[in-house]
């Protein structure tokens, strides 16, 4: 074979090598370019509603664990981040136990803007009976102006006072339109649960004041159902 034909051999070989090889790297990108890159799904996490009870023992669940108070147990099923202020002895203007808020319930005012809560509910006590009806309407406004100048965004709930299954004292309905009208005037709303004890003397511990965890369950029952009567519409 001529030098001048095994240098054409040879550059055939050369050509023939440089096709092959762009045919395989051209195989490789189109692979790679068909590939579907795989994408994590993110799921945002939703935040839970602030939510603070203002109360006395019946709402914070004398004689039982913090988790069967009604407001934990309403936490609970309706995805709150719940702080529970009520405190034993404690009323718009009865002060509370001197080992926990040891004052009334203003102030309990400044702790609870400090936690900018969604929702706030408040409730009339049978702590307050035996006090005088024109200061009591004075101070269950005064704390109520304060909770709505403190906290102009929050959802402002008041409960009316809960009694055991004996006959209801007479001021109990003062104390209630006293919460009543606290709300009318700051654009808050208020739920008239009824005394869902009457007839339920079991659904109480043996002080006849204080609710058994039934009890609890029982209230949380009621004020739950007037809570989604209402469709509040919580922000977060």
């Amino acid at each position: 074979m001529s030098a001048q034909v095994r240098r054409l051999s040879k550059v055939a070989s050369l050509i023939a090598c440089a096709l092959l090889l762009t045919a395989c790297v051209s195989a490789k990108v189109a692979s790679t370019a068909v590939s579907p890159t795989p994408t994590a799904t993110v799921t945002p996490s939703r935040e839970k509603p602030t939510v603070v009870a203002i109360g006395d023992s019946i709402m914070n669940g004398f004689g039982l664990s913090a988790a069967d108070a009604w407001p934990a147990l309403l936490a609970a099923s309706n995805n709150w981040a719940l702080t529970n202020l009520a405190c034993n002895g404690a009323g718009f203007l009865a002060s509370g136990d001197p080992d926990g808020c040891d004052s009334d319930f203003s102030g309990l005012v400044e702790e609870t803007a400090a936690l900018h809560p969604a929702l706030i509910l408040i409730s009339g006590s049978s702590n307050d009976l035996g006090d005088d009806d024109d200061a009591l309407f004075v101070q269950t406004d005064t704390v109520v102006k304060a909770l709505r100048s403190a906290l102009p965004d929050a959802t402002i709930v008041g409960i009316s006072t809960v009694w055991n299954d004996t006959d209801t004292p007479s001021q109990i309905a003062n104390i209630n339109q006293q919460v009543r009208q606290a709300m009318k005037q700051v654009g808050g709303l208020y739920l008239d649960i009824g005394q869902p004890f009457v007839g339920h003397r079991d659904w109480l511990q043996s002080d006849d004041v204080h609710p058994t965890a039934e009890g609890q369950e029982a209230l949380a029952t009621v004020i739950g159902e007037a809570i989604r009567s209402a469709n509040l519409n919580l922000q977060h």
